[in-house]
């Protein structure tokens, strides 16, 4: 399934009817995974969309041609024809098991909509649909938060990609004529096997998430400039007075504190956008680099890795960091970072560019 905001794309008026109107093009390549990547599908397809009528989301399906017990990869490539930019993506398709995430749908209790993002809020009541079988009850394994932050880019020690055992663990009805409301704070695995670890992730990071709204909710994030100590020293004292004078000691003066504050926190929206996995965007491993160095200046992708680089290509100065991806139970977004001794020095430039009130860029340090 396929859902585009048509509010980002460019419609005109360049066409023979002179109607506002965009061009998507959505083409994906599909790949048989074993001993070799073997193309077993390709297609391309274009949707004229008029502005008029058109509702706040786009959806649409496409069948892909898949066989039980196999693996398979999916990239696809979704253009905006008329701007000229595309996105690119690569999918996962695990058919070797029958109780994993990719067999469940996500429905709205009321209109019955399908919602494509697994993070949650406590106003959202939803069902989790499983279309294989009739079933009388699920399993449900919660997990409280994980609240630890990566380890510093050149600690030659690995970012755990999963999470320990449950805290509890219970049985609900199937299907609820009320829905489900989740308001506490975790991941909630929905199970139609209670011995299997896999089934329907879903994540409920807090009322504002992605976005940072609160006093106390801006002091998490800063445990990438702060030591432990001074980390320990801002909770015990008032949230909102402990921030504003963190950052207004870093920059001087109350402007310059301000833009310091837009771009951090924007950065840590961006990286709960985009890096969230079973732990919010921020406290992954990319969420970290994101949030410290922001947008790379180079970006490339393959299906198992992606390389990041800050700086001009052939700059001695560049930096390079490496993301595997990482298979896990709980979301199919988690990525490693691999770690190096080289990085320590361009780490403690850059906190320490913060620190001093300014935004660091690779080649200004």
């Amino acid at each position: 399934m396929v859902k585009v905001y048509p509010v980002e794309l460019l419609f005109n008026q360049a066409n023979a009817e002179g109607k506002y109107q965009a061009w998507l093009s959505i083409r994906y390549r599909s790949f048989e995974l074993g001993k070799t990547r073997i193309l077993i599908d390709s297609s391309s397809l274009e949707f004229p969309l008029q502005l008029e009528g058109l509702k706040k989301e786009f959806v649409t399906n496409i069948n892909l041609n898949t066989q039980p017990g196999r693996k398979y990869l999916v990239e696809v490539v979704v253009m905006d024809r008329l701007r000229r930019t595309a996105v690119q993506s690569f999918l996962s398709v695990d058919r070797t098991s029958v109780v994993n995430s990719q067999n469940f749908m996500v429905l709205n209790h009321k209109n019955r909509s399908v919602i494509f993002n697994p993070v949650v809020d406590s106003n959202m009541v939803f069902d989790v649909y499983y279309p294989k079988k009739t079933l009388d009850t699920l399993y449900v394994r919660y997990y409280k938060p994980d609240n630890r932050i990566p380890y510093t880019p050149n600690l030659l020690l690995t970012t755990p990609s999963r999470l320990s055992d449950p805290d509890s663990v219970w049985i609900m009805p199937y299907w609820d004529n009320e829905g489900i409301r989740i308001n506490k704070k975790g991941v909630y695995q929905f199970a139609i096997d209670s011995l299997d670890e896999t089934g329907c992730n879903i994540f409920y990071f807090g009322q504002f998430y992605p976005a940072v709204k609160t006093p106390e909710q801006m002091i998490e994030p800063l445990a990438y400039l702060l030591t432990d100590n001074e980390m320990a020293q801002m909770y015990q004292e008032d949230a909102k007075l402990a921030v504003d004078n963190f950052w207004l000691e870093s920059a001087g003066d109350i402007d310059r504190a301000k833009e310091l504050i837009r771009i951090y926190y924007n950065r840590v929206l961006y990286a709960n956008y985009y890096f969230t996995s079973f732990k919010e965007g921020w406290r992954t491993d990319r969420g970290m680099i994101y949030l410290i160095y922001g947008p790379p200046t180079g970006l490339y992708k393959t299906p198992t890795e992606e390389k990041w680089v800050y700086g001009k290509e052939n700059n001695e100065n560049k930096i390079t960091f490496v993301f595997r991806k990482v298979d896990s139970p709980f979301s199919y977004n988690v990525y490693s970072l691999t770690r190096s001794e080289d990085l320590n020095s361009r780490w403690v430039q850059a906190v320490r560019s913060w620190r001093q009130g300014n935004i660091f860029v690779v080649g200004n340090e």
